[in-house]
């Protein structure tokens, strides 16, 4: 096995095959030891930043797409923000979403608390141009950016941590927009292993299988407020190193775009 094989955050649309080789992967995964093994974990740094609660609510998402021409279909995750002027934006990846085709555009995007069919936010129209996939050296370039199309509950939404990122050894959690298997939230753990202006990179405490995961929101323990949002991942032996485009990056080009096109009338 490709001792450097990457595995993209999220799975798109997978044909059935593909989902079932998918889980036989996450269990042999489970089973033998793959990728090189992770770097020395940080110690855990001064955070002068007050502290916070975490999140009371399911505040990861499930994104569900709609083409024109189809129905909803589940394509990953997401979640709400909070800016300073107190619009509430939608969040989500950029490799989520196809935009290349203009038979097919996106019209729709819903985010839902998993186990429900009711839509807690639904979007037709983008907040600024969106993002493209990621590469390796840079995780800020995959984004998306959502207008929201009426009232939110505040319960679903998170408030940027206003250091724009978490600070390395410090403790995360992911709030996984799949839920867990009953519909109720699923809170994963992990630690920051090293933070720049391209990308912050997390090892996490527990190996999973992250299909469908990106776009989730990684939110500090120690502020309770959301620190980035998870686009790509990686295997560290029996470990899972992830991937966040920090939030100050989020909020940057959340603040700064002057342009709100329909999903529908969007062309790259």
């Amino acid at each position: 096995m490709n001792t450097k094989f990457v595995i993209r955050g999220v799975l798109l649309a997978l044909p059935t095959v593909v989902i079932t080789a998918v889980v036989v992967l996450a269990l042999m995964i489970s089973r033998m030891p793959i990728g090189r093994p992770p770097g020395p974990t940080p110690l855990p740094s001064t955070i002068i930043a007050p502290r916070g609660e975490l999140p009371a609510g399911p505040v990861g998402l499930q994104e569900w797409v709609q083409y024109r021409g189809g129905s909803y279909g589940l394509a990953g995750s997401g979640f709400l923000l909070l800016l300073s002027d107190g619009e509430i934006v939608g969040v989500t990846t950029a490799h989520s979403v196809s935009f290349g085709d203009p038979d097919r555009p996106p019209e729709r995007i819903a985010l839902r608390v998993a186990g429900r069919t009711d839509c807690v936010a639904e979007f037709d129209t983008l907040w600024g141009r969106p993002g493209r996939p990621l590469t390796p050296e840079d995780l800020t370039i995959d984004y998306v950016l959502l207008q929201a199309t009426r009232s939110i509950e505040p319960c679903f939404v998170l408030a940027p941590d206003l250091r724009g990122a978490p600070q390395p050894g410090e403790r995360v959690a992911l709030f996984s927009g799949l839920g867990d298997p009953h519909g109720g939230r699923r809170v994963l753990e992990g630690t920051v292993q090293s933070v720049g202006d391209t990308g912050v990179w997390v090892l996490m405490d527990e190996l999973f299988n992250p299909s469908l995961m990106s776009g989730s929101p990684f939110v500090s323990l120690h502020t309770g407020r959301v620190v980035g949002m998870v686009v790509a991942v990686t295997p560290r032996r029996n470990r899972l190193l992830m991937g966040m485009h920090p939030i100050g990056s989020i909020v940057g080009l959340a603040e700064s775009a002057d342009e709100f096109p329909k999903m529908s009338e969007y062309r790259p």
